[in-house]
Parts: structure tokens; sequence; C-alpha cells
């Protein structure tokens, strides 16, 4: 595979972890909207199916979520697209169409025949040994003193960047201007923070930073109005308007029109 290969298979694993999570918070919204409500009794056994329906999702999407977090540290170890069952490499069209799979074509067709089911992709995700002082933390309070401790920083732009941690691993998503920074904010995270699991999935573009709304300092003037041709002048308008209310028809002036005094 092409570096162009990796880095859209990557884009297409980062987008489908987007819309899980965000599939997930919409339920979890639902749901909570549903235990807020006077419930009647015979809305009971209805809440109940819910109940099991969202158990049900909540297990699946969890899995769904570890099966491409799995994908992006095997791509960040170098080790993504290879089958788990034969080591044989996955084909590309297969990974373009499910980019989180584990299996080749022969060995997913081998597994569904037999029945056979993977170790469960969190099984496989390292968990990473953090510092002390942030072994106590959740994965969302992590998060904040990373973003905190960048913004204390100042040198890392933080506009376009999205951190996130799982099971201790940091994982950098979205653009920075350029290398330069990008490297700031490794070194931030593992010699400053002493976090070693980073996933890095960063990407650069210079141009985006180059746009006057992000130039520092630079004031940008506000869209120009466009003015009125020299022939609309008022009088010009109030005959127009005179003529519509009276059911003329209009013929324009072949001169300028003179001044009132």
């Amino acid at each position: 595979m092409t570096e162009q290969d990796l880095t859209h298979l990557r884009t297409l694993l980062l987008q489908r972890r987007r819309e899980v999570f965000t599939r997930l918070h919409q339920f979890e919204a639902d749901w909570q909207a549903l235990g807020e409500r006077d419930i009647e009794l015979e809305e009971e056994a209805q809440k109940t199916d819910i109940t099991t329906l969202y158990d049900r999702l909540d297990e699946r999407t969890k899995e769904e979520i570890e099966a491409i977090d799995l994908a992006l540290c095997k791509m960040a170890a170098g080790s993504y697209g290879i089958c788990e069952e034969c080591e044989a490499l996955i084909s590309y069209g297969r990974l373009k169409a499910i980019p989180e799979t584990r299996l080749c074509v022969a060995c997913a067709r081998r597994f569904e025949k037999k029945q056979k089911r993977l170790r469960r992709p969190h099984e496989l995700i390292p968990c990473a040994a953090l510092p002390e002082e942030y072994r106590n933390m959740s994965d969302e309070e992590l998060e904040l003193l990373i973003i905190e401790h960048l913004r204390n920083d100042g040198r890392v732009e933080l506009d376009e960047l999205e951190i996130s941690c799982r099971r201790g691993m940091v994982y950098l998503e979205g653009l920075l201007p350029d290398e330069v920074e990008h490297q700031i904010l490794l070194q931030i995270l593992t010699d400053v923070m002493g976090l070693t699991s980073v996933v890095d999935l960063i990407g650069t573009d210079e141009i985006a930073w180059e746009r006057e709304d992000r130039t520092p300092g630079k004031v940008v003037p506000p869209p120009l109005e466009a003015e009125p041709p020299a022939s609309v002048g008022r009088d010009y308008s109030e005959d127009v308007f005179e003529s519509l209310e009276e059911g003329i028809p209009y013929t324009p002036p072949e001169g300028p029109v003179p001044e009132k005094e």
C-alpha cells in the first residue's frame, strides 16, 4: 500500500469513529430524555424493551469503537492491513470497504462458516501505563488536563486539534500549521507530561493557517457594499414608483436626470 492509500484509510477510520460516537451520544440523550418523563404503567413494557435495545447497542457500539481503535493502533505501529489469522496482506479493496477489518477475505469466510469469533479488540489494544499522577483519572479528565496544559503552554494551535484518550492511550487527530509545531506537541506529551503511548494521526497544512482570518493581528476588512449605478438617482426611483402606482408604462430618460435645487 502506498502512503496515499494509508492516508485515505486513516481518514475513513477517523470518520467512522466520529459517526459511531455521534450515534452513541444521540441514543444516550434520547434514553435520558425518556427516563425524565413520567412513564405511565402501560408504557413500562415499552421502556423495558428500549432498555434491552440500549444494552445491546451499547455493547455493539463499544466493540465497533474498539475495532477502530485497534486498527488505528496497528496503523501507528506499522502492522495495519495484516490478517490476524494467516498473516497475509489484506487487499486494499477489502480495507476500503471495511477499514477496521482484521481478517482477509478467505479467513473471514472460514470464520463465518465455522462460526468462529476473533478475540475482542480491547484484549489486543495495549493498555498504556500512565504516570502515577494520572492513574486515577478518567479518560475525559485526562483529555481536559492535556488541553489545559497545551493552552497554558501556548505554543501549539488548538483550533484544528482533536485529542481523545482511551485506556491510557492518547489519540491525536486533526491539523497543525507545520512540522515544528507537531514536534513541540509530541515533546510536551511525552517528555513533559510523561505520556508515552501516543497514537499520532496529526496532519500538517500551512495553507489553512495562511488565511486572512487566521493571521495574528491582521484585521480583515468587511466586504465592500456594491454602489448603485450613477444613473439610479432619487428622482429616477420616484419616477419608476409613480409609473407603477399609476399603471403607466415607464420610459427611462435618455440623458442624466438634473438635480433638484
